[in-house]
């Protein structure tokens, strides 16, 4: 009971995830309660989304139970995007842990919510977790997956439940071993038939053939009747409300056919279930040889194997032209008949396998099939009907029109008679739409004169085209076309009529015959047929085409024109049922303080009004009661303006979140309009005006606002009015009632006040824009005074194009009765005319009356006086009327009869009554155009050039309100040219290439004229030829390349010749079609980030203003050519498109602000597979923004969306503060966004309001902060697409922003590699800002502070170098810069900067000289009083700016454990344990190694350790095991070069830092695998740190000379570390360090000789193992190390450094001991040394080879001589044989000057040979000269080498050479101190020891090599034990007297005997 007590005390959400079973029984149930009171947008839903499938899994059945049924009730209540985000996870657990359930009630409830789901519009992943319980192993959860999608498919449909995938599964299914399942599948194959009937079957050959069997039986049993779908998704609420109307309308009307015009619609065509077979890819690969091989047998077999594959119903797409070309060749050219007849079948496969992607080859294969249709045989001929027929369907009768035509032409009769049988078949497809008068005449005329052929199977064909084409488009249309058809023909033609069978496009016989309209294919079946020919009106069913009326109403009967739609009106509520509404939804007194007298009760009232209408849905919201509540007394007459601002702020909000209704508006829209001119509410009034305006209509409001201003008497509002319809239209476009507005714009214009008539005329400018000059007319009567200004309004506003659309009518108010798409027929038709012609608007004269007979009597008198008479009369009517009606009875024809007079000046005046006449007609001209058009051309023909111009511009008048569509009908253009005037041809061609490259699309007509545009261009005259070339781009626009050439084939040969050329020509200059894009308005140029059509308004509370909210921008058609005029461009300015209003109204967006719906790692793998563009650009463009629009919709809330890409920079602050927000409650969602996120403040970068940037960039600091916290690590992708664009602003002019970049940059070193961001910055160094350069220059000299000279990249020298490049810069700021970031760089690295950076000027060298100096003496000054001695030193303006990356150390750590243990915080261990790249982030914490800060250091180390603990993780180490030891490196130099040096930092840390590095180290190398990674330059530089801090004597004792209690031990670690890195590292890279180390300490100096003495012991460590590593060493790579050893440092350069015995003794017996265990094959190992070079180390391995052969020395040296001087060449010795004959002579020191030369080059020559030849006497002259010319060249005398050298010998010295002048010293040593320890001097030895008490390396030359302890027991030290007495420093005499120490041996020997 106690535990009980307990858990009941738990919220709902915990009691759900406790562990006790009834406490989660207790939490299902309140949480089932919960679901079932929350509305839809409640946050309580994405609360407990995450925890719906542990409902649905819960282990317990009771609660499980209880659990299924809260989620019943979250699924029927949440939101869509709700029930999206947990679909997969909840069905997924159904599927396994409740449709295999027991209990028939728990799998009841299982499938309830899989249906549930599908209900919230998540079909597709239900389908696909059912479609994976199909594969479960268990037998129950097949079952109960098939048996849901069964029941699915039975309530939904086809529509909703996909079949296709699920057809695959089915074999598999009914094979199963378990009876259950098969038995299910069987249902649900059988409920697949209902739905889809015979388009099954073909699907079910892969079914067992008794299965078959029992399928079809059961198929037979089912009754004969149309499934219905029962459920409905929430998107198909109207579908459902439709489908019960059709119902109910059925049961009242026995024998109707409700629902029978969907029956086609919901058909399934087999086709698609079938998968697509690739023809192309399995087709033989020699298909193309063979098909042309002589042998027809080849070509057959070929033939047969596509012809087999084209069998295939359904062919994958591709390209299919050289198969059909090859195929079309053979059909026509081959003569084998059987070929032909394979190939035509062959055809028709692949035309039928591919349907409408036949399309491009189609053309080419009827054109060949009607050429080969002269076959004779039957069978040939039927194949290639099939082909033909096949090809048909991909295409329409015009594309095969003049291929057609021509055939009907052929002299060959079987041509012609199957052309005509063709045409037939063709006509029974088609459609009284698909055929209409146009094209039926141009067929019909040839089949008429085919009907009289003389052979009668051509009649008999033609009879039967015609009669079937007038079955398609009844008797009564055909009758015009057969007016000249005898009797005797006309039966005919009718009897073929009444046999004609129409079919669809199934090729099955429609229903009902044909005829009337082409409906028939839409008719259902039990119709009955309509007679032929009959008039009478029949049911015709709606195409398919066709969208549905809304609310089942019927369409409009013209697509041009809207029918009107029923306006329903509101009712008035009564005031009692106004106050019972109010009552019910405000709380307590609130409607009594409403019209309280106290302002203060108002104003509470106010508020709670304004937060219950804010909480309430739109469906529940009593609009009318709420604003009739409003406008009780005081109403909005209300003094105090703070509640009268919350009354119009609530009718805002109303107007745009309720069902707000014309009615509802006339309440209070007198009291609004009397308050604009209002100083303090003005403005909110004028935002309800244009909420209305959005809720019910511009063209409403804008009247009733204009008719009450002006009704009063206040200027001010009358102003303000203006003014606000001034804005209101530029928001909306021109959706006003422009002719009702005029009366209120006169009156505006006559008022008294000057500023109504100022603001009436900047309305008249905002309409001008959208009207064009014909508003001018309109005011023509004005005052001249008045029209001055008007006009330079107008003038003022020419060229400007208004704006595109903001706002638009909402969605029409339910209480208006109309849904979306009958709300925007309203908007349009905007009151009886707002979207009217601008030329309507003007008055119009009609002059028909003045038009009478006797003035056309008098145009047609023969004197042509009388005729002048006439025109001038009619000048005079068209000068007074101005503006005319169309009809103008017969003055058309005799204008264009007056147009041929004969009289000039008559014909002249004639041509100037046209202009006059069409511009007084205006758009009305089109109907006369026809008729005076004609007459137009014939003037062109005239021969004064001036006239022709004149009728040119007649015609371009006329053109502007017109078209050449008539004139191309009527053949009028086809008329003239071709008359035989060159004049008429040229001017003609001329006015039709100015006028056909902007005219809309012209009918098949106009292809009539290129025959006569073809003869042009061989015309007599020039000017014809060249007008005809230069109109052939233009006829080609609208006829198209290929009808030129057809053509042209009809041309003669000769003419073919000279006119192709220029079709070619032509061809090429013809203009690209462009790309198919949605139609859409055009965004604002000044605002790139706009997008092209936002998304609706979301709701917002009431105080929000509107003003900068984003509105869908409508939808807009072309745009008009620009030889059109303006006033034709108004009529589709502004209009919206039903593209987004006619679907359902998407339901209002209540889900949060960012989600996951598509994961960060999706977004990487597009941009990387380069699905998207790369955020990479310069400037920003459309396409990146339409881009991240796509991507951040998915993720996106609408409401925020509309605020992230407004225009308004308002808009972007207030998104800003919402992702602020949601870093607190969307912490996870922001992350996963962070790309999104950054691409969107990339481009607010490239905004300019300030308060935007200032607000951007304080998000990044604390979005940056935020990830810091969390430890995350900024992925590649976000870097790249943030950071180049974040340094664009860092020179910025503002001083703020640029602190704010600089703070920023600071933060993204926690979150991303110091090195990474490094090499951003120093790229950002290429712009030409000097700013941006500073500031960067800046920032990198503090990250070389900050994290030190390791962070440049690529590396230091390249970087440097950059960086001081910039100290030549001409502003003063960057050298500035760029002289404190190299100050910087050399206070970590001296003199050695000098080195990267290499030479600079003069001038630029004195620069950095001064400043290194000032800031040396500013630092020594400073550093007495420096407090935070380990903060990175920056500039003084910085000092504040750059937080610190750690908190200063506290008390000293005197123990690793406790250190590790404080620098391992349980976040950092998730966060690297928990993290999907490990990798990356491994990386980040590598760089914080190199850290000043000792406490980040060991932090970063100890994140370290934890993945080296984890077996799992460490591998991940590998890739950064090299930056891993050179930070490790860096912070042990750091260690000695600042922390020791430091007074203020404890030394004690400084060990504790000194044990996490050790620590490090021996986790790195006890791991062998990652040791063995590490490269020989880092394990020369670390081995070079460790040795350096094992002598440092700093760890033995501190500054004030106490002993550290530590040191000795933390020497041993080291040591320990240093002989673990020599034995676990990979021994080749190791070796290698180790020479590389020695042989630059030789060249430095500086070096000491204990340092040296330490690194050759490691190589002497390294000698010890050589037996053991042998195998694992690269013998190459060693050889190669040595030699280049000996070349630095050569024979020569030996005797004067005693320090360089011991290392080249080193070497040369690693050399040996190599030697000794590979034998000859060493000397295969000397490839990476070059043989021109003549290498120490190979003389010494022959020596070493030929002394272990056995041979004597002498023998040897001559033999390894010998092989050398073979394995050379004979050379050397011919060159000794010259030098040797030179002396003696003349010449003999020049030969002795050679003779050294060639010692030095080849040191392993043997020159005894030619000595011997000599006297002994002339030996040793020849010795003695050679040593002085040593000398002399050395610089030294001869005696100062201590002796002469002996050039006889050439034998190398090595280890066994114990009696020579180079004996090795040490062997001395240890002889004598083993003597000293017989005689019992062990206390005098203890100075000689060079290791430590167990000898753990012995000195090379030793011939016993002891063993070497395991590097566990830490036994041996390799630090040099100094005396005290010694400064470190003091080079270590290794030149000792050899002799005195032989006599010393001596003296202990005689000791040990005596």
């Amino acid at each position: 009971m106690e535990d009980e007590s307990e858990w009941r005390k738990l919220p709902t959400e915990d009691k759900c995830q406790h562990k006790v079973w009834k406490a989660r029984l207790a939490g299902y149930e309140e949480a089932t309660k919960l679901f079932n009171g929350l509305d839809q947008k409640s946050p309580e839903f994405s609360k407990y989304a995450g925890l719906m499938k542990k409902f649905v899994t819960d282990s317990n059945a009771v609660a499980q139970e209880k659990g299924l049924d809260a989620v019943l009730a979250f699924v029927e209540n949440a939101s869509t995007n709700i029930c999206g985000r947990t679909c997969n996870e909840v069905v997924s657990g159904v599927v396994t842990k409740c449709l295999n359930a027991s209990k028939a009630k728990t799998k009841e409830k299982g499938i309830e919510i899989v249906m549930l789901y599908i209900e919230a519009e998540k079909p597709d992943i239900v389908q696909e977790c059912l479609m994976t319980g199909m594969e479960n192993k268990q037998p129950k959860v097949v079952v109960g997956s098939v048996q849901t999608v069964t029941y699915a498919l039975r309530d939904f449909g086809t529509k909703v439940i996909q079949i296709k995938p699920l057809l695959k599964l089915l074999p598999k299914l009914l094979t199963d071993r378990d009876k259950s399942v098969r038995e299910e599948t069987k249902q649900l194959v059988i409920e697949i038939y209902r739905w889809i009937g015979a388009a099954l079957k073909p699907q079910m050959t892969n079914f067992q053939p008794i299965q078959v069997q029992e399928l079809e039986a059961e198929f037979e049993k089912m009754p004969n009747e149309k499934p219905q779908q029962s459920r409905f998704m929430r998107s198909q609420q109207d579908l459902k409300a439709k489908m019960e109307e059709k119902a109910a309308a059925a049961a009242g009307n026995e024998g109707g056919d409700a629902g029978g015009d969907d029956e086609e619609e919901e058909a399934v065509d087999p086709y698609d279930l079938l998968t697509p077979v690739d023809l192309l890819a399995q087709m033989p690969k020699n298909f193309y040889e063979q098909i042309e091989a002589k042998k027809w047998q080849e070509r057959k077999e070929v033939l047969e194997a596509v012809h087999k594959l084209s069998e295939n119903p359904r062919l994958e797409p591709g390209d299919y032209a050289q198969l059909v070309r090859s195929l079309i060749t053979v059909v026509s050219k081959d003569t084998n008949v059987m070929l032909v007849t394979l190939a035509a079948k062959t055809l028709a496969g692949i035309a039928k396998g591919l349907r409408k992607k036949f399309q491009p080859y189609a053309s080419a294969s009827v054109s060949a099939i009607l050429e080969k249709f002269k076959e004779k045989k039957a069978t040939v001929v039927a194949a290639l009907r099939e082909a033909i027929d096949a090809s048909f369907q991909s295409i329409s009768l015009e594309v095969i029109q003049e291929d057609t035509i021509a055939a009907l032409e052929n002299k060959n009769p079987s041509i012609r008679s199957e052309t005509a049988l063709f045409l037939a078949r063709c006509f029974s497809y088609c459609t009284q739409a698909s055929l209409p008068k146009k094209m039926l005449k141009v067929y019909i005329a040839p089949l008429l004169k085919t009907m009289g052929d003389t052979d009668p199977g051509v009649r008999e064909a033609s009879f039967e085209a015609v009669g079937t084409a007038m079955k398609v488009v009844s008797e009564k249309n055909m009758a015009a076309f057969l007016v000249d058809v005898d009797n005797l023909k006309m039966p005919k033609i009718q009897e073929w009529c009444e046999k004609a069978v129409l079919l669809n496009a199934k090729g099955e016989p429609r229903a009902g015959g044909g005829g009337g309209g082409g409906a028939g294919a839409g008719r259902p079946a039990s119709a009955p047929a309509a007679k032929g020919g009959s008039d009478a009106p029949k049911p015709v069913a709606r195409p398919a085409t066709a969208k549905p009326a809304p609310g089942g109403k019927p369409p409009a009967k013209k697509a041009g024109k809207k029918a009107p739609v029923e306006e329903k009106v509101e009712a008035a509520l009564s005031d009692e049922a106004v106050d019972e509404k109010a009552a019910a939804l405000l709380p307590g007194d609130t409607l009594s303080n409403l019209v309280s007298a106290n302002w203060k009760e108002r104003l509470a009232a106010m508020e709670t009004f304004v937060k219950v209408v804010s909480s309430t849905s739109k469906d529940d919201i009593p609009a009318q009661a709420c604003v009739r509540t409003l406008c009780k007394k005081p109403g909005l007459k209300d003094t105090n303006f703070q509640v009268l601002k919350l009354k119009f702020e609530l009718i805002a909000h109303l107007t745009r979140n309720s069902r707000f209704s014309k009615r509802t508006s006339e309440f209070c829209i007198t009291e609004i309009v009397d308050k604009v001119g209002d100083v303090k509410n003005g403005a909110a009034a004028k935002d309800c005006l244009t909420g209305m305006s959005e809720a019910v209509g511009l063209d409403f409001i804008s009247l009733e606002v204009m008719s009450r201003a002006f009704e009063q008497k206040n200027p001010k509002n009358q102003q303000e009015a203006l003014s606000w319809l001034s804005n209101a239209v530029q928001e909306f476009g021109l959706k006003v009632n422009v002719k009702a507005m005029l009366g209120t714009i006169s009156k505006g214009l006559a008022a008294s006040n000057p500023g109504v008539r100022t603001t009436t005329i900047s309305l008249l400018g905002v309409m001008y824009t959208y009207m064009g000059d014909a508003l001018r007319t309109l005011f023509d009567n004005e005052k001249p005074a008045l029209l001055q200004q008007i006009d330079a309004e107008f003038e003022k506003m020419k060229g400007v194009k208004p704006p595109a659309p903001t706002r638009k009518l909402l969605s029409a108010a339910a209480d208006d009765g109309a849904d979306e798409e009958g709300g925007e027929d309203g908007g349009d038709d905007d009151a009886g005319g707002a979207e009217v012609e601008v030329q309507d608007l003007i008055p119009r004269n009609d002059i028909s009356e003045k038009i009478t007979d006797a003035l056309l009597t008098q145009l047609t008198d023969k004197n042509w006086k009388v005729r002048g008479e006439g025109l001038q009369t009619i000048v005079n009517i068209l000068a007074e009327a101005k503006f005319v009606k169309p009809n103008l009875g017969n003055l058309p024809e005799a204008l264009k009869a007056r147009l041929g007079e004969s009289n000039k000046n008559l014909q002249t005046t004639t041509v100037n009554i046209c202009s006059s006449l069409a511009t007084a007609l205006g758009p009305h001209s089109k109907v006369h155009f026809k008729t005076i058009g004609p007459g137009l051309f014939a003037c062109l023909g005239d021969s004064k050039p001036i006239f022709r111009e004149k009728v040119v511009a007649c015609l371009n008048v006329w053109m502007e309100h017109s078209s050449l569509v008539s004139v191309v009908e009527n053949e009028a253009l086809y008329d003239s040219l071709k008359v035989e005037n060159p004049n008429l041809k040229a001017e003609l061609l001329g006015w039709l290439s100015s006028k056909l490259p902007t005219h809309k699309q012209l009918p098949v007509e106009f292809r009539s004229l290129i025959p006569l545009v073809l003869a042009c261009l061989e015309d007599r005259n020039p000017d014809v030829r060249k007008r005809a070339q230069e109109a052939l781009v233009p006829f080609m626009i609208h006829t198209g390349y290929d009808a030129f050439l057809k053509g042209l084939g009809k041309c003669k040969q000769s003419s073919k010749d000279q006119i192709m050329p220029l079709l070619e020509k032509a061809r090429g200059d013809l203009p690209a079609k462009p790309a198919p894009q949605k139609k859409q308005a055009p965004a604002a140029k000044s605002a790139p980030s706009a997008p092209s059509a936002q998304k609706s308004r979301p709701s917002t509370a009431p105080a929000a203003s509107r003003a900068e909210e984003p509105e869908e921008e409508p939808e807009k058609a072309a745009a008009p050519a620009k030889s059109e005029s303006r006033a034709k461009v108004v009529k589709g300015k502004g209009k919206p498109a039903p593209a987004s209003s006619s679907k359902k109204k998407e339901e209002e967006d209540f889900g949060p602000t960012i989600t996951i719906t598509v994961t960060k790692e999706q977004r990487i793998k597009e941009e990387k597979a380069m699905k998207v563009l790369k955020w990479n650009f310069i400037e920003l463009r459309a396409e990146f923004v339409e881009q991240l629009k796509l991507q951040m919709e998915k993720n996106f809330s609408k409401s925020i969306m509309a605020e992230l890409f407004h225009t308004d920079f308002k808009s972007h602050i207030k998104a800003i503060e919402q992702l602020i927000k949601c870093m607190d409650s969307f912490q996870s969602e922001t992350v996963n966004n962070l790309d999104l996120i950054l691409k969107w403040l990339t481009i607010r970068f490239f905004d300019t309001n300030p308060s935007m940037l200032n607000k951007a960039l304080d998000y990044i600091q604390r979005l940056f902060s935020m990830l810091a916290a969390q430890d995350y690590h900024l992925s590649e992708l976000e870097a790249n697409s943030f950071v180049p664009y974040l340094l664009l602003k860092s020179g910025d002019p503002k001083d703020n922003v640029r602190r704010d970049v600089r703070a920023i940059l600071k933060l993204m070193c926690k979150i991303y590699p110091s090195s990474k961001l490094f090499s951003f910055i120093i790229d950002g160094l290429k712009c030409k800002v000097s700013k941006q350069r500073t500031e960067l220059l800046e920032e990198l000299g503090c990250l070389i502070d900050g994290f030190g000279i390791n962070v440049c990249q690529p590396t230091p020298a390249q970087a440097l170098k950059i960086i001081a490049g910039q100290i030549s810069d001409r502003d003063n700021g960057v050298r500035n810069a760029a002289l404190n970031t190299v100050v910087v760089a050399y206070t970590i690295l001296g003199e050695t900067v000098f080195k990267y950076i290499g030479n600079l000027h003069e001038k630029e060298q004195s620069y950095l000289d001064e400043r290194i100096k000032r800031a040396m003496k500013n630092k020594e000054t400073a550093k007495p009083a420096a407090k935070e001695p380990l903060q990175p030193k920056m500039p003084p303006q910085q000092q504040a700016e750059r937080p610190r990356t750690a908190p200063p150390v506290g008390g000293g750590l005197t123990k690793a454990s406790s250190t590790r243990r404080a620098m391992s915080p349980s976040q950092h261990s998730s966060r690297l344990n928990n993290s999907p790249d490990v990798s990356a982030y491994i990386g980040l914490v590598v760089t914080q190694i190199s850290d000043a800060q000792i406490v980040t250091s060991m932090k970063a180390l100890a994140k370290i350790d934890q993945v080296l603990a984890d077996e799992k993780r460490c591998g991940a180490l590998v890739s950064h095991v090299d930056s891993l030891l050179m930070m490790i490196s860096t912070q042990a130099r750091l260690g000695l070069s600042q922390y020791f040096s430091d007074p203020e930092v404890n030394k004690q840390d400084v060990v504790g830092l000194y044990r996490c590095l050790v620590s490090t180290l021996l986790g790195v190398f006890d791991k062998s695998g990652i040791g063995k990674k590490a490269s020989t330059h880092v394990l020369k530089d670390l081995l070079n740190s460790l040795l350096t801090v094992l002598l440092d004597p700093r760890l033995e004792q501190s500054s004030e000379g106490q002993q550290l209690p530590e040191g000795p031990e933390l020497k041993r670690t080291i040591n320990i570390v240093a002989v673990k890195i020599i034995n676990k590292s990979d021994p080749t890279n190791v070796t290698c360090a180790i020479i590389t180390l020695m042989r630059e300490c030789l060249q430095n100096e500086a070096c000491s000789s204990n340092f040296l003495l330490i690194v050759v012991k490691c190589l002497w460590k390294i000698l010890n193992r050589v037996q053991d590593i042998l195998n694992d060493l690269n013998v190459d790579r060693v050889l190669y190390e040595a030699h280049v050893f000996f070349q630095q440092f050569p024979m020569s350069s030996r005797r004067g450094r005693p320090n360089l015995d011991m290392p080249v003794r080193t070497v040369k017996t690693l050399l040996h001991n190599l030697t000794k265990l590979k034998g000859n094959k060493i000397l295969s190992h000397t490839g990476l040394i070059g043989p021109s070079e003549n290498s120490e180390v190979e003389a010494y391995l022959h020596s070493v080879l030929a002394k272990s052969s056995g041979q004597t020395d002498g023998d040897s040296v001559e033999k390894v001589q010998g092989n050398q001087s073979a394995s050379k060449s004979r050379r050397m010795s011919k060159q000794l044989s010259e030098i040797f004959e030179k002396i003696g002579k003349e010449k003999t020191r020049e030969a002795l000057n050679d003779l050294y030369d060639f010692k030095q080059k080849y040191p392993e020559a043997d020159i005894d040979p030619f000595l011997k030849k000599t006297s002994p006497h002339f030996q040793k002259y020849i010795n003695n000269m050679l040593a002085d010319i040593e000398a002399e060249r050395t610089g030294k005398k001869g005696g100062e080498i201590g002796g002469s050298m002996d050039y006889s010998s050439n034998r190398p010295s090595t280890v066994s050479e114990a009696d020579e002048e180079e004996a090795d010293v040490a062997f001395y040593r240890e002889k004598l101190q083993k003597l000293r320890t017989l005689c019992g001097l062990d206390k005098a030895a203890e100075p000689l020891r060079a290791f430590g008490d167990n000898q753990s390396a012995r000195e090379p030359g030793a011939k016993e090599s002891p063993q070497t302890p395991d590097d566990d027991q830490a036994n041996v030290e390799l630090q040099w034990q100094s005396s005290a007495s010694r400064p470190m420093d003091e080079p270590v005499k290794q030149a000792v007297d050899v002799s005195s120490l032989k006599a010393r041996l001596e003296r202990i020997k005689k000791m040990a005997n005596s």
